[in-house]
């Protein structure tokens, strides 16, 4: 088959190669298309991966977001019909389900935020199979076409990681507890009134090295001026990050599972409202939440042991799935 994927946002990077590798190997002919977004142009570069850029994103302007996601689905839909798919793909983005269903092609949704309802809700009936973790308590979906697979997204591309140092040079060589820290979605993040950054500033008084993974070049400023503290202002392998570190805090999601994943300690410093796929870690006893964490909790979360899952044999029962489910399609 010939099958369209639709890399929107850093992460499916990560998620997609190992599925497209398993394609490839089966005979499939994969195509990529990708959004000027995050880190997604950066990764498929890093990662060797041949795309074509379709759009960019819009910022927080929501009527320039809703005139880019209009154009973005035009455009895509040139493309799918130049390019004629039998599948098109997309992991929580719904610009090429939407397209698709105009041109007619088949259709699968990936999906592990069970807090986007809207974007879930408009992109459910249009699409053909819609694939998420077993973790995700969703009512009221068409069983017909409505797949679950085991453990979480994270462990599929993380099963048989092969580190990539690349920039990571500097970092592997530094002999002192580590610590990542990954900032929250929020202009306002590199504030000095921010609890994060007066606790960086704190943790970087300590015997630790403190790295720091920015959203704005606003932080990167900021905390560049910290002692003790080394910003990434390049796309490096997460992973192989999260791999030399003894403990990973983040504000997002992504890098906090993947740590849970690997058996690297980690405290979720998320705001929001938790996905059910962190607490399914949480409830584990994989990952600790704490939005504002003191300094002698960091300390004894660091030395105490941390609790660890075989995720190898889960992985791969998931990505045997989700290949299964997209060549059931043929």
């Amino acid at each position: 088959m010939k099958i369209l994927i639709d890399m929107s946002n850093s992460p499916h990077v990560l998620f997609f190669k190992p599925i497209i590798e398993r394609l490839e190997e089966k005979g499939h002919k994969i195509k990529i298309i990708a959004r000027e977004h995050a880190q997604t142009i950066g990764l498929l570069d890093l990662y060797g991966l041949e795309y074509n850029v379709v759009g960019k994103h819009a910022g927080k302007n929501i009527l320039k977001k809703i005139i880019n996601a209009i154009s973005r689905i035009i455009k895509i839909r040139k493309y799918i019909s130049k390019e004629k798919p039998d599948i098109c793909i997309s992991h929580q983005s719904p610009y090429i389900i939407y397209a698709a269903f105009l041109e007619k092609v088949k259709r699968i949704y990936i999906f592990d935020n069970n807090h986007a309802k809207l974007q879930n809700n408009l992109t459910f009936p249009l699409s053909t199979k819609i694939i998420c973790p077993k973790a995700i308590n969703i009512n009221n979906i068409n069983s017909k076409k409505f797949v679950k697979y085991p453990g979480i997204k994270e462990a599929i591309y993380l099963r048989n990681l092969k580190t990539n140092n690349k920039g990571l040079e500097k970092i592997n060589k530094i002999k002192k507890k580590k610590i990542l820290i990954r900032t929250e979605i929020s202009s306002a993040a590199y504030l000095k009134g921010n609890p994060l950054f007066n606790l960086i500033k704190e943790l970087s008084r300590q015997n630790y090295q403190i790295i720091v993974s920015t959203r704005t070049k606003q932080e990167v400023l900021k905390y560049k001026g910290l002692n003790n503290v080394i910003v990434l202002d390049k796309p490096v392998d997460g992973p192989s990050l999260i791999k030399q570190v003894d403990l990973v805090m983040s504000g997002g999601g992504t890098m906090n599972r993947e740590a849970a994943v690997l058996g690297i300690p980690v405290i979720s410093l998320y705001s929001g409202e938790l996905l059910d796929v962190d607490k399914y870690l949480i409830k584990k006893g994989l990952m600790i939440h704490n939005k504002n964490p003191s300094l002698d909790l960091i300390k004894k979360i660091m030395k105490n042991k941390t609790k660890k899952i075989n995720f190898n044999n889960i992985g791969k029962e998931a990505i045997n799935q989700i290949i299964n489910e997209i060549e059931d399609l043929k």
